[in-house]
């Protein structure tokens, strides 16, 4: 009988997490099967995990005279990668941005062990739409050198002495803590969030950045960002015509964001609403224009008016007053 249907799927990950404990009680087992599995995974899981008296377990725990568990193992469960595995990872040090998380020996070591296999895949084989052609310098080292020193601190809590320019061009100094490392695939550039002195939640984007300084008395208290405060108060309301397989399109590209949709019997157009970061506003509406006719801003209003005057300002320059 085949234990596990699939490799490394959620059932296999559920039992290497049990199996790598070295004592359990009945209700961690019951947590981790929640926790890590799917609704209905406790139905059946949890008593092939636990030891039964007509021994319909897999036999893969003992419970001592104590009553707590032990994996019958004697090491822990090995992680072997296929073939199709090992050729992803190939292909994924190929990727410019993999250096950030990576020193130098790290990297090489990667690179020296899959030396043998065959990439899945080209970088140039990925064809990207819509993206801005001025990234970020990846392999820069003083940008890999500033984004492992902010990485680095964020995950230690610390506070930073951060020297960037502005979009103006005025070179700023500000003390403040990391809070969120955020990747935008559009403009494929990385940006910091932090917390200032004052509370408040400043944005700057990692190419700006020019020197960074870890301080080591922490002034500033940590506390994570407020998603919902960055949500936006009432959604998009978009239509979207099928010409063109628009919606297609449509629902591909923002696959991303938080969305309801809803097709009305006999129509060819789609409703959605769309939840968004109120500081991704303008980048959104640039992107729901470039489909043109085929789609409509129904509300809010005030979203409407914007989308309104962008169009007319096209307009304007395109062919004058």
């Amino acid at each position: 009988m085949r234990i596990f249907s699939e490799l490394y799927g959620a059932y296999f990950r559920i039992v290497s997490q049990v199996l790598t404990e070295h004592a359990l009680t009945d209700k961690e087992v019951r947590d981790i099967v929640a926790k890590e599995g799917f609704r209905d995974s406790g139905l059946f899981l949890t008593g092939r995990l636990l030891p039964q008296k007509d021994n319909s377990d897999w036999g893969l725990l003992s419970r001592d005279k104590a009553g707590v568990l032990h994996p019958v193992t004697v090491s822990e469960p090995p992680h072997v990668l296929t073939a199709l595995q090992k050729r992803w990872l190939r292909s994924k040090l190929d990727d410019p941005r993999i250096c950030l998380f990576l020193d130098d020996r790290e990297l090489a070591a990667l690179c020296q062990r899959v030396a043998d296999v065959e990439p899945l895949y080209q970088p140039d084989a990925v064809r990207y739409v819509d993206r801005y052609s001025d990234g970020d310098p990846f392999t820069d080292p003083d940008y890999r050198k500033n984004f492992r020193t902010i990485l680095a601190a964020r995950k230690k809590e610390q506070t930073l002495e951060i020297e960037f320019i502005s979009r103006y061009g005025r070179r700023i100094t500000t003390k403040c803590l990391p809070c969120k490392l955020e990747y935008s695939h559009r403009d494929d550039k990385f940006r910091v969030f932090c917390r200032t002195f004052n509370g408040r939640t400043c944005v700057i984007n990692l190419a700006r950045v020019v020197r960074v300084t870890v301080l080591h008395k922490n002034t500033i208290k940590y506390e994570p960002i407020d998603e919902n405060a960055l949500r936006c108060g009432e959604p998009l309301v978009i239509k979207v015509s099928s010409e063109r397989r628009a919606d297609e399109r449509f629902l591909m590209e923002f696959a991303a964001y938080e969305k309801r949709t809803e097709r009305e019997a006999g129509s060819d157009s789609l409703t959605v609403r769309i939840w968004y970061d109120k500081n991704d506003e303008t980048d959104l509406l640039i992107r729901l224009l470039s489909y043109g006719p085929v789609l409509e801003i129904t509300g809010p209003p005030a979203i409407r008016a914007k989308a309104a005057e962008r169009v007319r300002r096209q307009y304007k320059l395109l062919h004058g007053e």
